[in-house]
Formats: structure tokens, C-alpha cells, sequence
């Protein structure tokens, strides 16, 4: 396959390099040098890409977080985050500061040193009840009220595990904000 991809290359860029020099060698270094760098600007290029798609969530690592309106230290604190482990997604990056937007569309920046990537996720619906197990005719075990945290364990595919201090459970997926499912 490399032979192959260096044979077009070659007659691609024969014509190119001759007039510049009559070193065969010179030819085959310069040849292999844009070879290279054809090949290694298509190995990275996919890894941006998907790296661009995912979401990124975080979750607040402290009781008491502030949300600024830029990054830096200097800036206005727009609002305190008073709760461990609310959910946020980074929708920018700019040095140590994650530029965040949280389930009711609030923006602001948030030092990195004040965020984990623990996932936690938070009601977004009334109110939902809390299983046993991932189905709806297992045993209730508590009700979920409107703009709840729980950490997530993990998920299937319409559930997610989660627990809180004092219960643990399932719930279902579409209720919840602010994780990135497996």
C-alpha cells in the first residue's frame, strides 16, 4: 500500500521537482517529505473531527463554584454554583477556563481547577420515580423531584443507574441532563 501511494506521488511530482534540481536522491527526499506530511495531516484530521461531536460534560468538584462572565480571575462573578457535582456543558476552552452552559441555558466561565469529570446529572422533567431495577414494573423505591442531582454509575439503553447519599437506583435516561451516556 505505501509503495503503491509513493508510485503517485512520485509521477505526481516528477515533472515539479525536476525543474528545480537533476538529483535523483534530492527528488526522493523531497518525494518522502510530502508523503509524510500527506499522512500525517490524515491521521489528526479525523481525531479533531470527532473529538468536535461529542459533548463534554462537567460537573462542579466543590459546594461553592463561581460562574464569571469571562475567564479570569478578574472577572464579574455572574453567579455561585452553591451544590457539589452540577452538571455543566463546555461549550468553550480558553487557557484553564471552561466557557459552560447548564441545563437552563445560563453561560459563563469556570475555572478548570473547580470542575471534575465525575458525571452527574440532574432532572429535567416534574418529577420521575426511582426503580430497583431498569424496568417500570420493578419496586418504586423514591420520587425525583424537578432540578434533583444524582450521580450517575451507568446506563443501558433507555435507563441510568444513579445514586444519591441515601438510595440508589434506576431512573430513565431521558429525564436526566448533563452526562455523557456510554
Amino acid at each position: 500500500f505505501l509503495s503503491f501511494l509513493f508510485k503517485i506521488t512520485e509521477k505526481q511530482f516528477s515533472n515539479f521537482f525536476s525543474i528545480f534540481s537533476g538529483s535523483f536522491l534530492v527528488m526522493r527526499i523531497m518525494i518522502f517529505l510530502k508523503f509524510l506530511s500527506f499522512i500525517l495531516i490524515i491521521s489528526i484530521t479525523p481525531n479533531i473531527s470527532m473529538g468536535l461531536k461529542k459533548n463534554k460534560y462537567l460537573s462542579t468538584k466543590y459546594n461553592e463554584v463561581n460562574l464569571r462572565n469571562g475567564p479570569g480571575l478578574n472577572q464579574l462573578v455572574l453567579y455561585k454554583i452553591l451544590i457539589k457535582g452540577y452538571p455543566v456543558e463546555v461549550t468553550e476552552v480558553y487557557e484553564n477556563w471552561y466557557k459552560v452552559t447548564d441545563h437552563k441555558k445560563r453561560v459563563g466561565w469556570i475555572s478548570k481547577t473547580q470542575l471534575s469529570e465525575v458525571n452527574y446529572g440532574i432532572l429535567i422533567t416534574n418529577s420521575e420515580k426511582l426503580y430497583k431495577f431498569p424496568n417500570k414494573g420493578s419496586k418504586q423505591i423514591a420520587l425525583v423531584k424537578e432540578n434533583y442531582i444524582l450521580k450517575v454509575l451507568k446506563c443501558k439503553s433507555e435507563w441510568c443507574k444513579v445514586e444519591d447519599k441515601d438510595v440508589s437506583g434506576w431512573i430513565l435516561k431521558k429525564s436526566l441532563w448533563g452526562f455523557v451516556s456510554d
